[in-house]
């Protein structure tokens, strides 16, 4: 009988970074798995059309931190929409990988009823869990999500958590003192874009600047404004094509992320390039190819250009972006919204395209994501995870 390992991630995002994500991981656990031809592998979107039910029931109830109105109520939709979704979903699986994106947070996106009902799923029908190089994004011993979340985490089925950057909330407030789950920092598996898409650097002329929606940077309570954020665009353009570089605009496919485009043409008061926008996760890996640098709000534009050896500046309005430039050894190409100036954002973009990588570092970097998933399937057939 073959096994089946079934990857859990958000096929349903417009934001075509978490399919990178999950495709990237996917083919590297294919590589893990090539000396064994009896596993199958099939996917499994988190996020479902019924939801919509539940998102309803849950605006109705106050988030009252810590009340049992809405641990109950969150019992209750839990357990009759998510939970039979994924009990279908799952059937004949022997290993269940939760793939990231920022999976392991509260605030946003109701990730914490995703992850909380695939893992009580996974307990029932007893299959094995892992958590692969997931975004850790918060903590608070306060919020009925938050907690509800770290008890799904320290879970026995949850054999193996490792995250892309915040190990240190992972390890001391989500997991508790003793539980001897494997835990571990890696790479995000979309360092391997390039290998897994079988797609190289064009050795481009072009300076790639990746929009991002308006309101994002308000939204994760930085103080920088819809408008601010036109304004650093066009700054940036006017600055790119002042020192006689092409450039061109694009996505990660989050429509949302064009709707600075109007703003911005009234600022500069003169047309402006159209935008590629990627309808599939593949043409968003040859969109990045074609640049010499890029400058870039979106993490995954980041990550993939960082596959694809271009260099790449990054635009923060999430500590995750600072931690992954932290990671690939450039802090100072990663900038957060105090530090905006669109000279300055140039200086290092060019700046960026004549020192390149450390080659030596980036190869320990990215050995990290494929030697974990090694570790975590051989352990898996061995039984021992």
């Amino acid at each position: 009988m073959k096994n089946k390992i079934c990857f859990a991630g958000l096929l349903s995002e417009s934001n075509l970074g978490d399919r990178v994500i999950l495709k990237s991981t996917w083919g590297l656990y294919q590589q893990a798995a090539k000396s064994y031809p009896d596993t199958d592998f099939c996917l499994l979107n988190l996020q479902f059309e019924k939801l919509t039910i539940p998102q309803r029931a849950f605006r109705k109830v106050r988030y009252l931190t810590g009340t049992y109105l809405q641990a109950k109520s969150y019992e209750e939709i839990e357990r009759n929409e998510l939970r039979l979704h994924y009990k279908r979903q799952l059937a004949n699986v022997n290993l269940i990988v939760l793939v990231g994106g920022g999976l392991i947070k509260y605030k946003h996106q109701n990730m914490y009823q995703y992850l909380t009902a695939i893992i009580n799923t996974a307990e029932e029908l007893d299959i094995p869990l892992v958590i692969n190089g997931a975004g850790v994004e918060g903590y608070s011993s306060s919020d009925a999500r938050c907690q509800l979340l770290k008890t799904s985490l320290n879970k026995e089925i949850v054999k193996s958590i490792t995250t892309r950057d915040d190990f240190d909330t992972l390890t001391q407030c989500y997991i508790n003192q003793g539980n001897d789950k494997h835990l571990a920092k890696v790479a995000d598996s979309a360092v391997f874009a390039n290998e897994v898409y079988d797609i190289q650097a064009q050795s481009g002329k072009v300076f790639g600047i990746g929009l991002v929606r308006g309101n994002i940077f308000d939204d994760y309570e930085k103080s920088f404004s819809f408008a601010q954020s036109a304004e650093l665009y066009a700054q940036i353009i006017s600055e790119v094509e002042r020192r006689g570089h092409s450039y061109q605009l694009f996505t990660n496919g989050y429509p949302g992320d064009s709707d600075l485009l109007a703003l911005i043409k009234e600022k500069l008061n003169r047309p402006i390039l159209s935008v590629i926008e990627p309808q599939h996760d593949k043409e968003l890996v040859n969109t990045l190819a074609q640049f010499s640098s890029v400058i870039a709000a979106r993490l995954h534009a980041n990550i993939i250009s960082y596959s694809l050896n271009i260099p790449t500046i990054g635009l923060v309005w999430n500590d995750k972006l600072k931690m992954f430039g932290k990671e690939i050894g450039h802090p100072e190409r990663f900038l957060s919204c105090e530090e905006f100036d669109a000279k300055h954002i140039v200086d290092l973009a060019e700046q960026a395209m004549v020192q390149g990588y450390n080659q030596n570092q980036r190869q320990q970097y990215r050995a990290s994501a494929k030697n974990n998933i090694n570790y975590v399937f051989n352990a898996w057939q061995n039984a021992t995870l």
